[in-house]
């Protein structure tokens, strides 16, 4: 019985510590999405010193339709820093920034009859699921984000991430050079390149100027 006993006490100390590991990462992972829920953040090129930018300067650069680069750092918060709206609590996030505006991927979701048969004359539409459609700013609306308004986090390690589009399943990717300021941002096939790797850089908060950590 005393060995009865002790190996009850030993899987049951085993149960307990394998559910403080599973309360450990839950809580982490917690973590991380009320923290990009609550702060601004700069978002930076892993592999380079360029952020997320729009052409121009605030107020100009608040109105929808205006496709995001990347540039050296400067202050225009408005433009130039992004918070991530949880998706009515799921996994997925809007990304605005702090003019009020949306990233979006552009181009036509389908299309209608007419366009149909257009295209089967060899017109060409730009359609949000083609590569190299490009991210845009949009009006934000809380209560009907687009799925391809939404983005899945994909974290490649502590500080790292890639963005994927909940509607084309395609990651935000720097077009071109990603130490060229003006090099735009677009949606394309993941590739696990640099110009889909991208880290948070706290704008705002105690934690100012430290990147968020995802573990």
């Amino acid at each position: 019985k005393i060995g009865e006993i002790l190996m009850f006490k030993k899987s049951s100390l085993v149960i307990v510590m394998l559910l403080g590991f599973v309360f450990t990462i839950n809580l982490s992972a917690q973590n991380w999405r009320s923290e990009i829920s609550s702060y601004y953040f700069y978002v930076k090129v892993a592999e380079s010193d360029k952020y997320w930018d729009l052409p121009g300067k605030h107020p100009a650069t608040a109105k929808k339709d205006l496709q995001f680069q990347i540039w050296d750092m400067d202050d225009d918060a408005y433009e130039r820093t992004f918070v991530f709206p949880s998706i009515n609590g799921t996994e997925f996030f809007a990304i605005r920034n702090k003019a009020g505006y949306i990233l979006d991927v552009g181009g036509k979701e389908n299309l209608n009859a007419k366009e149909l048969i257009q295209s089967k004359t060899g017109k060409k539409f730009k359609m949000k699921k083609d590569d190299g459609a490009e991210v845009q700013t949009w009006n934000y609306d809380s209560k009907g984000v687009q799925k391809w308004q939404q983005w899945r986090l994909i974290v490649v390690d502590k500080n790292r991430v890639i963005f994927e589009n909940v509607f084309t399943e395609k990651p935000i990717d720097v077009k071109g050079d990603i130490n060229k300021n003006g090099s735009k941002l677009q949606s394309s096939k993941r590739t696990n390149s640099n110009n889909q790797i991208f880290v948070l850089e706290y704008a705002e908060g105690p934690k100012k100027g430290q990147l968020l950590e995802f573990d």
